[in-house]
């Protein structure tokens, strides 16, 4: 089976935010490189204050941008699926980096986007009783 990334974002009913991101590595990558995935900002990001979020993706070129870390900060100045939109343009524009990330703002307002071929992902709020689950 081929590896993949796995992330998760939530918010509680006193208004913490939490994210993780958990990825299955990069086939033959050099001893001793470390992905974004572990790196704060980079694989996934959250503040209370700003959003949660979770990337996936070309490490080195997350990492450059600080991917989860700008896609929180669009969060203070735009709606959450624009921030996400926002973020993946400045991937794409600033290192030509290809990825996706799924993102909560500190309101609960859902976002996605990704500029690869597809990214699976799913989202269930209070209000829904099914979730949406999309690939």
């Amino acid at each position: 089976p081929k590896p993949g990334t796995v992330g998760a974002v939530a918010i509680d009913h006193t208004g913490k935010i939490v994210a993780g991101t958990s990825t299955g590595g990069t086939l033959f990558k050099p001893d001793g490189r470390v992905g974004d995935s572990p790196l704060p900002g980079c694989g996934y990001f959250a503040d209370n204050g700003l959003g949660g979020v979770s990337t996936t993706g070309h490490g080195e070129s997350i990492i450059r941008v600080q991917l989860a870390r700008i896609a929180a900060d669009f969060c203070s100045r735009l709606y959450a699926p624009s921030a996400a939109q926002a973020a993946i343009r400045m991937l794409g524009e600033r290192v030509g980096g290809l990825g996706g990330l799924i993102l909560i703002d500190h309101a609960g307002r859902i976002g996605f986007a990704y500029n690869t071929p597809q990214m699976a992902r799913a989202y269930i709020t209070d209000e829904m009783d099914e979730p949406v689950v999309e690939i």
